[in-house]
């Protein structure tokens, strides 16, 4: 055999090769899109939905004045504006009306300073306040309260003033301990999947750990949610999460609003 005719011999067999392959070409294919699927509803997040405000987590007819009542204010953002670091300072942030889970972006507001309120936000951080023009928002009031104690792993739920629930929740583990202060709910989530690694329900929380946390698209975002591991109820074992039983969890969502104070001590 000459040269040439070799070389013929060998493309032929090249060729008879990707022949052979082409029908495992859409195995490989749906084996890989599978897997991306996977990956987007157990750790990318992608299939988490906000839930409707609870009421009463805004009131029946917003207000830009201070309104009447007791419990907590909170600011309804109605356009999108600049976070500052104190009233007319440099900016900290932009804000819409929509928060990263698309939520309606209701921040707790702790502080007046004439047409600026100082707002506990997770684009603020931790330990921080926000400032944001009173004219952009709408004022409510809620009744609700979170306080959490990390020592005594309890997360008490009080309403109008009155405890209502007391729950007993995993905490942080030594490595990626909860953070301490004064947050807020800013999103109330419906996994899909119960049985994944954050149950049904989550109430993202407007605090931040030191670290992205493994298979969360919230990144840094601490929250309080459900879990089918009820074995680990109750231990310091999480990334910084706050974690409950699936009835826990849902009943956290049927009833707790936005911007609903979380107070985080040890």
């Amino acid at each position: 055999m000459d040269e040439s005719t070799a070389r013929t011999g060998r493309k032929w067999v090249a060729f008879a090769a990707v022949l052979a392959l082409i029908p495992a070409v859409p195995i490989v294919v749906a084996v890989v899109l599978g897997a991306r699927s996977v990956r987007a509803e157990t750790v990318s997040g992608d299939s988490y939905r906000p839930v409707a405000p609870a009421p009463p987590a805004t009131p029946a007819k917003p207000t830009s004045s201070l309104p009447a009542g007791s419990g907590a204010v909170v600011a309804i953002v109605r356009k999108t504006t600049s976070m500052r670091s104190a009233p007319d300072g440099p900016r900290l942030a932009r804000i819409g009306t929509r928060t990263t889970f698309n939520s309606p972006q209701v921040v707790w507001v702790v502080r007046e300073s004439g047409n600026w309120l100082g707002v506990v936000s997770s684009d603020a951080g931790n330990g921080r306040i926000g400032w944001i023009e009173r004219s952009v928002t709408s004022l409510g009031r809620v009744p609700w309260e979170l306080r959490v104690s990390l020592g005594a792993r309890r997360l008490t739920v009080i309403d109008d003033g009155q405890t209502v629930k007391r729950f007993t929740v995993a905490v942080g583990r030594p490595s990626a301990p909860t953070p301490t202060g004064r947050f807020a709910v800013t999103d109330r989530l419906q996994t899909g999947d119960p049985n994944g690694p954050y149950g049904c329900c989550i109430l993202a929380l407007s605090a931040r750990s030191p670290h992205e946390i493994e298979g969360w698209n919230g990144g840094d975002r601490i929250a309080i949610h459900s879990t089918p591991e009820t074995g680990s109820i109750g231990l310091p074992v999480s990334h910084g999460c706050l974690r409950l039983t699936l009835a826990e969890g849902r009943w956290l969502l049927d009833h707790v609003p936005l911007g609903t104070p979380t107070i985080i001590t040890a």
